[in-house]
């Protein structure tokens, strides 16, 4: 194996371990303020094809 004059073995596995880390940490993060964002309890149970045709899904009257 050719010796890498900018960085040493063991640091190599260091940021390679800092970078997967911090790309974790961040999906971990990102899951904690989603499951905030959208509420299962807010969400409507629908039994049949009918209901889901009739139910009403934007607010407004434009859709």
């Amino acid at each position: 194996m050719a010796e890498n004059p900018m960085m040493s073995e063991p640091m190599m596995w260091f940021v390679v371990l800092a970078f997967l880390f911090s790309i974790f940490l961040f999906g971990a993060a990102l899951m904690y303020f989603l499951r905030f964002a959208f509420v299962s309890s807010e969400s409507e149970k629908i039994d049949t094809p009918e209901e889901a045709l009739e139910k009403k899904v934007f607010a407004d009257d434009h859709h």
